[in-house]
């Protein structure tokens, strides 16, 4: 099996002045972000606006991201929608551009039942040969995968494992004790460091785009056992997290990344522009980068 452990970016997905998807940028901010020490990309997910984003702007999208990264580290295409037949397709799609991994968030807005959510995984995993991620971000799609919910899912051979998005770090605990062999991604960037306490394997995160060397900072300290100086650099990113949603993390990562020379431009609408005070207190975290 493919190892999935490590530092993941939740790659954003760079805009043209237009809207328009900016695949001119893709390889130089994929390249930055490798010699940072990205260790696997996490494409088309909620930091890469991927319900704001066509179907085929979708598949465009991995199959450009597959050609540059050429295989070097792992990528995991999430796939999740509200029709099972166009998951489907972005999941043969996947296949196609030779990701590792797909990764999908329940059907949401309607409130469908846990039958139902099993279903439409199970109907996905018929479908393909690619190794599934269930993706657990009770927030935005009111669902709460558990060790009891997900289990006709967590047992399934296919399914590599759960992409935690959660404050309960309980339920993270619960399913790695209950399923060791299965994969379990943080999805809170300023969890990392309880999550990985818990029996997070790996993290996968939106402002990893930024500063992903704090992020491997956190990861070598807790293998090493340091964990004073471990939670010193989560307090570090925690203070730049904070920053960023106070201004909408995802328009802020995208600045961020624009600061450091990658026009990423700002996300689509109905997202708001950053506002000029935004952009300058932004500009401000890099004097105290670490």
């Amino acid at each position: 099996m493919k190892d999935y452990h490590g530092v993941y970016s939740a790659l954003i997905t760079p805009m043209k002045k237009d809207e328009s998807v900016n695949f001119s940028i893709i390889s130089d901010l994929i390249e930055h972000q490798l010699q940072q020490g990205v260790q696997g990309f996490y494409l088309c997910g909620t930091s890469g606006e991927a319900l704001l984003l066509s179907i085929e702007e979708r598949i465009d999208f991995v199959r450009e991201v597959s050609r540059v990264v050429k295989k070097r580290v792992p990528l995991i295409a999430h796939i999740g929608t509200l029709r099972t037949k166009d998951t489907i397709r972005l999941a043969q799609e996947a296949s196609e551009a030779e990701v590792n991994a797909i990764s999908m968030i329940p059907p949401y807005y309607y409130k469908f039942t846990q039958k139902e959510i099993t279903s439409y995984y199970l109907e996905v995993l018929n479908n393909t040969d690619l190794p599934v991620l269930i993706y657990n971000i009770p927030q935005f799609t009111h669902v709460a995968f558990n060790k009891e919910n997900a289990k006709e899912l967590l047992d399934h051979s296919q399914v590599l494992g759960v992409k935690h998005t959660s404050t309960d770090l309980y339920g993270l605990e619960r399913i790695k004790t209950a399923y060791p062999d299965k994969v379990l991604f943080n999805g809170f960037d300023e969890m990392f460091l309880p999550a990985l306490a818990a029996g997070a394997d790996a993290t996968i995160g939106t402002t990893v785009n930024v500063f992903a060397g704090l992020f491997r900072k956190v990861a070598d300290l807790y293998e090493a056992g340091n964990m004073k100086d471990a939670l010193e650099v989560q307090t570090a990113i925690n203070e730049r997290v904070e920053l960023f949603v106070k201004h909408g993390i995802f328009n802020a990562v995208k600045y961020a990344l624009s600061i450091k020379g990658f026009d990423c431009g700002t996300c689509r609408s109905p997202f708001s522009p950053l506002t000029d005070e935004a952009k300058k207190e932004i500009e401000g975290i890099f004097d105290s980068q670490t």
